[in-house]
Order: C-alpha cells, then sequence, then structure tokens
C-alpha cells in the first residue's frame, strides 16, 4: 500500500498540473519517483507536464513507463494518445484513443480526441462517426458538436455543418470558436453579412482572436469599409504584437487603403518577425518606392497565380477588358507574311489564353508557368502540345535555336530587370524568329516597381536591352491593356525579331 505522502504529493501534482502549475507539478513527480522509481501514476503526471511544457520527446516514455508498471488504465492510455497527437504521430495517437475506447467505452470526450486525430489524418468520415459517438454518449459535450460541424463543413455538407455547429452555441453562448467556425460556414454560403455578424460576436467574446478579426476585416474590406477593416488587423496586431502574419495581413489593408506610409510600416515589422520571406520584401517594396527590387520572388508568382487560376479568365475578360492575347496575335500576324509557325512558345501561358489563340498557327506549341494550378488549369483547354512547370529562363535554355516565335502576355510585369530575360529569349529563337510580348509604360528611365505590385518598363529601355541581345524592333504599338479600379493601363505591344546571320 502507497505511503501516504506519496498519496498526498501524487494529489498535489494532479491539482498543479490542472491549474497550470507545471515545474511545481514535475517537482512533486520527480520526488514521488526518487521514493518509487516505477510509481505509474507519477510517471503518468510526469509525461502530461513533459507534453504541457512542449517537451514531447520526454513525454510518450513516461507514459509508456506508466502503462508498462501499473494496470490497464484508460486514463494512460488517453494521455498517450494527446502526447502522440502533439508530435503529430497520428496512426499511434489513435491507436491509443482506441485502447482507451477500449477499456472504458462511454468515454465522450477519449471519442472527440479520436475524432480530432481521424480528422487530422483527412479521414473526415470516421472523424464524423467518432463525433456522432462522443455526442450519443454525452449530447451536452459542445466541443464535439463544433468538431462535428467543422468536418461537415469540410465536406462540403453547409446546412448540416451549420446545424451542429449552431447546436454547440445553444449549449455554451461563450464558445468564441463556435462563432468563429459558424462565421466561415456562413461564408462559403455567400452570407456574408450573416458571417460578419459571427465573426463580431466571436470578437466580443475574444477581442484579440485572429482569425475572426481576420476574416471580419476582409469582409468589411469587400463591402468598401476600409477603416473599419483596418481597425480589425489593428486589434490583432494590438493582442499579438509577435504575430507575423497579424501584422502582414495589417499592412496589406493599410496598403489597398493607399495608407502607403503606414503599411510600410508593418511589412518591416512582419520581416523582422518572420525575416525569411522574399515575398513580403517585395511587396514592401512595391509600396515604399523601394527601386532595389528588380524581379518578382517565384514564390510570390506562385501562390498569387495559384489562387487566381480558378477565377483568372472571368476576371481578365469580364472585369478588366483583356485584350492583349488577340493584340499580340494582331501583333505577329502583321509583322511577318507568314501564317504558319514550326515551334512557338507560350511564356507565363496561365490558363491558355494565348495558346487558345495562337494553335492554329503553330505546328508545335509549347507552354510554360511557374503556377502548378495555372498549368493544370490550362491542361483543361486542350491547345498545348506540352506544358512546363517551371521558370521562363530554364525552358528558354532547354530549347536553344528552336522557337520561331515566342510570345510573352502579361508577364514582362513581373521581371523588372530584362538583362538576363532578353538573351535567353535571343537564344531559343532561330535566326529571324520572334518575340512579341507586353509591358506596361513607364515614362522614367529604365523600368519601376510600382504601387500594384508590378513593373513597368520605358520602351527606349526595352530597345537597349533587345538591341543588346541581338534582337531589332518591328513594331511597338501603344495600347490600353486593361482596365483598372475604372482607370485604362496603358502599356506597349512590342514585336522583336533575332537578327538573321546576314544582320537583317
Amino acid at each position: 500500500m502507497p505511503h501516504p505522502s506519496i498519496e498526498s504529493a501524487i494529489r498535489l501534482a494532479e491539482q498543479a498540473q490542472r491549474s497550470g502549475l507545471l515545474a511545481d507539478a514535475e517537482t512533486l513527480c520527480r520526488e514521488v519517483l526518487a521514493q518509487q522509481p516505477q510509481h505509474p501514476e507519477a510517471l503518468r503526471l510526469l509525461g502530461v507536464v513533459c507534453r504541457k511544457s512542449g517537451r514531447l520527446i520526454e513525454a510518450v516514455p513516461f507514459i509508456r513507463a506508466s502503462l508498462a508498471t501499473g494496470p490497464a488504465n484508460p486514463l494512460g492510455y488517453r494521455d498517450l494518445g494527446d502526447a502522440l497527437r502533439s508530435g503529430a504521430k497520428l496512426d499511434e495517437a489513435a491507436a491509443a484513443y482506441r485502447k482507451a475506447i477500449e477499456l472504458r467505452p462511454d468515454w465522450a470526450e477519449v471519442h472527440g480526441a479520436l475524432g480530432n486525430t481521424l480528422k487530422d489524418q483527412g479521414k473526415l468520415d470516421q472523424a464524423i462517426d467518432a463525433y456522432n459517438k462522443a455526442i450519443q454518449l454525452k449530447p451536452t459535450l459542445a466541443t464535439a458538436h463544433l468538431r462535428l460541424g467543422q468536418a461537415l463543413h469540410e465536406k462540403g455538407r453547409r446546412t448540416q455543418a451549420t446545424a451542429a455547429i449552431s447546436q454547440a452555441i445553444q449549449l455554451k453562448s461563450d464558445f468564441a470558436e463556435a462563432f468563429n467556425s459558424l462565421g466561415n460556414v456562413l461564408w462559403d454560403d455567400a452570407k456574408l453579412d450573416d458571417a460578419a455578424a459571427a465573426y463580431a460576436k466571436a470578437v466580443q467574446l475574444q477581442p484579440g482572436y485572429p482569425e475572426a478579426n481576420w476574416s471580419m476585416g476582409k469582409i468589411l474590406a469587400r463591402q468598401g469599409r476600409l477603416q473599419e477593416a483596418i481597425a480589425c488587423f489593428q486589434k490583432v496586431v494590438l493582442f499579438h504584437p509577435t504575430n507575423a502574419m497579424a501584422h502582414l495581413n495589417l499592412a496589406r489593408m493599410l496598403r489597398n487603403a493607399a495608407q502607403l506610409e503606414q503599411a510600410a510600416a508593418a511589412y518591416r515589422q512582419a520581416i523582422q518577425l518572420q525575416p525569411d520571406r522574399p515575398d513580403w520584401r517585395f511587396e514592401l517594396a512595391a509600396c515604399s518606392g523601394d527601386s532595389s527590387m528588380t524581379t518578382v520572388p517565384d514564390s510570390y508568382i506562385q501562390k498569387l497565380f495559384d489562387a487566381y487560376a480558378p477565377t483568372y479568365d472571368q476576371h481578365l475578360l469580364k472585369n478588366l477588358d483583356y485584350r492583349v492575347p488577340q493584340e499580340l496575335l494582331d501583333a505577329v500576324l502583321a509583322a511577318t507574311p507568314r501564317r504558319r509557325f514550326d515551334a512557338a512558345l507560350d511564356l507565363g501561358c496561365g490558363t491558355g489564353l494565348c495558346g487558345q489563340l495562337l494553335r492554329s498557327y503553330a505546328r508545335e506549341l509549347i507552354g510554360v508557368d511557374l503556377s502548378e494550378q495555372m498549368i493544370k488549369a490550362a491542361e483543361q483547354r486542350g491547345v498545348y502540345d506540352q506544358l512546363l512547370h517551371g521558370d521562363l529562363i530554364s525552358a528558354l535554355a532547354a530549347e536553344p535555336d528552336h522557337y520561331d516565335l515566342i510570345v510573352a502576355g502579361d508577364v514582362l510585369v513581373y521581371v523588372g530587370d530584362l538583362s538576363r530575360l532578353m538573351p535567353a529569349i535571343a537564344a531559343a529563337l532561330r535566326p529571324g524568329g520572334l518575340f512579341a510580348f507586353s509591358i506596361e509604360h513607364y515614362d522614367g528611365p529604365g523600368f519601376f516597381l510600382h504601387g500594384r505590385e508590378r513593373f513597368a518598363h520605358s520602351m527606349d529601355y526595352i530597345r537597349d536591352t533587345a538591341a543588346g541581345a541581338g534582337l531589332r524592333e518591328v513594331s511597338a504599338i501603344q495600347v490600353q491593356l486593361r482596365r483598372q479600379t475604372d482607370a485604362q493601363t496603358p502599356g506597349w505591344i512590342v514585336v522583336l525579331q533575332k537578327e538573321t546571320q546576314s544582320g537583317t
């Protein structure tokens, strides 16, 4: 029979760890283990303390030792599952929770914990079954209703998700996370006013709630209420000053409101907290007028266009009155009597807007793009003989003297310094081959990164870099590239030709 002092120490250790006094709990557990090294409850509690302290490597062995030295204990298997899940060992965690359930089938909270693990694994149907079992055993378990709603939302079953989350709120009226999740479902249901109200309630209950403030801010911004949106993002920064994403989201909202000095300050704070983000540095350069940035980082392009791909065509053609692909084709046909090209390359092909026009003029048509989602969208058009996922320079270098036509619609706006691209274009073209592209107009010297995070080029700079690469100007037509915030974007459609061996 355990010594009374040991029993008292274990009770105190349990109370301390429940109250968050982890150092005190650890001291008590180690005092017990100094007297009884195999004491199962001291080992279990020490494992729990290690997990809560973030020392996951230590936590699991202590809990396993507890289970090995004592009788079968559902509490120990629950704690083992918690530690394994915290360490992302999901298969082992699920097995531990199932062992706890085997020993205590009516433990609703552990059915819920198993559901969380299955949800982490992407096994949503099994997770939903586990949550339903938890609710069946304990209908008042608000967290089980919430997690069920979140899993149903991921499955796209929004009506059922709304019902489950609403039940969680009915059981626990101050459940900030549930109001935030309800807002997410309503957002996806395009009920933005109702979503905003749900987020507002989450923020009322938990003022520094990052996700709720961010989401409410985005809705307010979409409704044109920029200052209210900025206030939401400022609140997150106030409560979470070391959260880099909080500063970044505030910076982007300030930039959208044309408050560029404040935006730059917020960008700098985000970068100070998370320095290894070239895409953030690029955004800072665009809003602060930093001329040292000479090209857009690949990571920025990939993220931007992967997200843009589903709505790209609709946005460009319907909202922006975008005609660059047709303008490029017209310029190419005006520049040469040829109506058939042996090999054509579509640089930054996107969803294939240029490719679908070029298809009937090219025996072989290749597309290349940095965005995987854009490549997938281009595949759906079925107009390319080959699609390459990668950067422009690598694609050009792979086929020297191969193409008699290269096009780049709305691509050079993401490449400021053309000192590498122009020679790479020339090397990939056959003698006499054409390079047709669009640029945004810039009156000054060289190129300029403007606040919309795109580069504009002067025609003098284009002519100088082209001539240096052995490309001569065939035509340069000033056009309106697109409509941006009710204003036209001036630019040029340019056709260059690689000099033949005779220099013509």
